[in-house]
This record gives structure tokens, sequence and C-alpha cells, in this order.
């Protein structure tokens, strides 16, 4: 069993900003060289909308159906087991893999700040944090809150230092790759890159299980999460590419230090510019936390349920899921050696499929289960979750600029999860008809 009431709102908060704030100090970037500035501003706040609105129907759902499965449970709720099967599975998965883009984004931070990256600094985040999961939830949870509090200051120091440099006419600069300044082919190729601000916030719902009194908790936990993203999502959005130049930042693997220590702005030698690179490596270890944190429950959930192998939902002695930990740490370990862009790409996709069934798992409860108890109700619940319905859509297009290879490889990978679930099926019927047999 889980431990209950072991969270309250301000580590909910700091769970929902530690999830995406790594996206904010790296990856993104990527929007710029693909867009531009402009096409990469409207993208975003495209996407602000989409994962806000999100987040606040997951808010509801959270407190509705609190469960450690999050969004798993509420699709298998809305649509049988099958849907909900496909929903979580996408999710771990997602979640998983990101761990890989998230500890290349620390190696390239300190590799660039401190001559030290690679393989020993990803092995060793790995262990060290699945570690700190191991030992206990309240214990990771403290340390990714703390982690996301330093992440936030540094963000809005990096702003304060940055804003008397930002010009004008070096935003607008067009990469060479892009042809016009506004354009709709502009947003699209952007719209991947720009939900990297924002995306898993959702995955907050997944700690409503272990929260204290999730009916106040869950909504005031994401919704300070999600308004604390908006204003650093904007800040790095106009600061970094505003001062240190759309080219540099649009390429640069730690974006954030490649800005401030470019020899327009404070030189590679500034302190400052450490200060915030060091900021940044606790954002992306935050980061870090939240996904292991998040995947590891997915698992621990459909385990549970009988939907995965029975051993994934074993709890250790501090009743955290280990098996499911330490099965994230030999899956994500090696995805850090694949371009990190490839991997956020299908990060994107696969969480966007979950988003589909979402928003029409939160329709579909609304209709079917208006008596349902809800300590916490969007307002305007059904035009949000239509709004974002649309915009999924456009992210879930957006994301088959992906190479062949990786959509391939999702592709076998979901098709031998969808055979586990019909041959789990199949044999837990066979044993219910023999339970039935031996009873008569």
């Amino acid at each position: 069993m889980l431990k209950k009431s072991a969270l309250g709102w301000p580590k909910i908060a700091g769970l929902g900003i530690a999830l995406v704030v790594a996206g904010q100090f790296s990856g993104w970037n990527y929007g710029l060289a693909a867009g531009g500035w402009l096409n990469m501003l409207i993208a975003t706040l495209l996407m602000a909308l989409l994962c806000g609105g999100l987040a606040l129907c997951v808010a509801e759902l959270s407190t509705a159906l609190p469960s450690a499965g999050g969004v798993f449970a509420y699709a298998q709720t809305a649509f049988g087991p099958f849907v909900g099967y496909l929903v979580g599975t996408a999710c771990a998965l997602a979640l998983t893999i990101g761990t890989g883009a998230a500890a290349t984004f620390v190696s390239a931070y300190t590799e660039s700040m401190f001559g030290i990256g690679g393989w020993p600094v990803k092995f060793a985040m790995f262990a060290v944090i699945i570690g700190f999961h191991i030992r206990g939830v309240g214990e990771a949870m403290g340390l990714t809150l703390i982690a996301g509090v330093i992440a936030v200051v540094a963000l809005l120091t990096f702003g304060v230092a940055m804003a008397p440099h930002v010009e004008l006419t070096t935003l607008l600069s067009l990469p060479a790759s892009t042809g016009q300044a506004i354009s709709l082919g502009g947003i699209f190729a952007c719209v991947p890159f720009a939900i990297w601000l924002f995306i898993t916030v959702e995955q907050t719902g997944s700690a409503a299980e272990e929260a204290a009194n999730p009916g106040r908790s869950m909504p005031r936990g994401i919704l300070a999460a999600v308004g604390t993203l908006l204003v650093t999502a904007l800040v790095v959005l106009v600061c970094a590419p505003g001062a240190g130049g759309v080219e540099l930042v649009g390429a640069a693997g730690d974006p954030l230090y490649a800005a401030m220590s470019s020899n327009n702005v404070y030189g590679p030698d500034s302190w400052l510019a450490k200060v915030i690179g060091s900021g940044a490596v606790f954002g992306l270890i935050a980061t870090f936390f939240s996904l292991i944190y998040a995947a590891s429950r997915q698992l621990y959930a459909m385990a549970r349920d009988g939907q995965f192998p029975q051993w994934l939902g074993k709890t250790g002695k501090r009743a955290t899921p280990i098996n499911a930990l330490v099965l994230i740490g030999v899956i994500g370990l090696p995805m850090s050696a694949v371009d990190p862009a490839t991997v956020m790409l299908a990060v994107v996709l696969l969480l966007n499929v979950c988003y589909l069934f979402i928003f029409g798992a939160y329709l579909r409860i609304r209709r079917t289960q208006p008596d349902l108890a809800r300590p916490f109700r969007l307002a305007g619940g059904t035009l949000v979750a239509w709004l974002g319905l649309a915009l999924t859509l456009v992210v879930i297009a957006a994301c088959f600029q992906l190479d062949v290879y990786m959509l391939v490889a999702l592709a076998v990978t979901l098709a031998l999860c969808i055979l586990n679930f019909f041959v789990r099926a199949r044999l837990g019927d066979r044993t219910v008809a023999l339970e039935t047999a031996d009873n008569v």
C-alpha cells in the first residue's frame, strides 16, 4: 500500500512545477530554430491554453476519483479497461523515456559549466535519485520541492539579469532555415517544442491517492503550478533569445547558460551565468525526480490492477514501488543515448494521444456521472475540454516530424503492450472459468 496523507498542496505544486520546469531550461529552444521567435511565441500561448485547461480538468477528476493511476484511472472509468490500459501504458512509456532526455540535458549543462558530463553524470543521476525514491515518497517529494523552488528562483533571476540586454530586433531576427516572420507552417513546426514548456503538469493527478485532503490540496497545488509555469515560460521565451540571439539559443543544449555566457551579454567567465546554470541543473534534477515519481506510480497502479506483471505492484518496507522504480532506470538510462529532440517528440506524441482520451474521459464522466462528488468543479469545463481536444489534434499532427525509426520503435512497443493486455485478459478469463468449475 502507498502512504496516505503524505503530500500537502505545496508539495503537490512542487511536483507539478518540477515535472515541467526542465522543459524551460532545455528543449523548448529547438522551436526557435524550427520557426523563429514570433511563431514560437504564438505556439507557446496556444500550448499554455492546452496544458492549463488539461491540468484544470485533471484537477476536477483527481478530486472525484483520487488514484495513483491518475490519467489511467480516469480513462478506465470512462471507456473501460482496454482504453484505460492504452492511456496508462502510453503515459508510463512517455514518462520513462523522458527521463533519458532529462539526463541528457543535465549532462549538457554540467559539461558546459564544470567540464564533467556524459555517462558518469547520467548514471549517477539515475542511481542517486531512484535511491531517494526507494527511501520514501515524503523524502523524495521534499527534495523535489526544494529543487523546484531553486529552479524557479533561478528562472526569475535569469529574467531580471537578462531583461536589460533584450533587444526587439534580436527577437525578430529569423533563423536561416525559416522563410517568413509569421506563418501557419512556422507555428505548426514550433508546436511540439512549445508544449515542452508545460507538458506533463497533468501528471500531478497521480499524487491524489497520497495527498492530504485531496479535495483542497489537489486543485490548489495544480493551480499554483500552472500559474508559476506560465510566468517562467514567458521569462525564458523573451529573455534568452532576446539577449543571446535566436540562432545561438535555438541550437544550444544549454540555452539559458549559452545566452548568459555569450560575448554580447555577460561572457563565458561570468559568475552569474554559472549561478543560473547551477539553477538549471537543480531544475532538471527536479523534473527528473518528478518523472520517476509519476512513471513509477503509473506502473504500480496498473500492476496492482493486474494489467502489468504483479512484481511491478510490490512495495518495499517504506511503502514505495521499488520494482517499478528500478525498471524505469533500466529503460531510461539507455534512452539518454538517443538525440534529445527525437526523445522529446516521442514523449509529446505519446502524451498527446493520452490527452485525447483524458479530455474525452472528462466529458464522458461529467455526462454519465453528474452526481459524482466533486470537491473541485471547473467552471466552463465542457468548453475547456472541447477546445483542448482540438488543440491536441494539432499537436499530434505536428509530431509526425518525428523520424521514421522512432515511430517504428514506438509502434512495435505499443503493439507488444497491446498483446500483453489480451494475453492477460485471456488468462484472467481462464482463471475465472476454472474457479467457477471448482465451485460447481
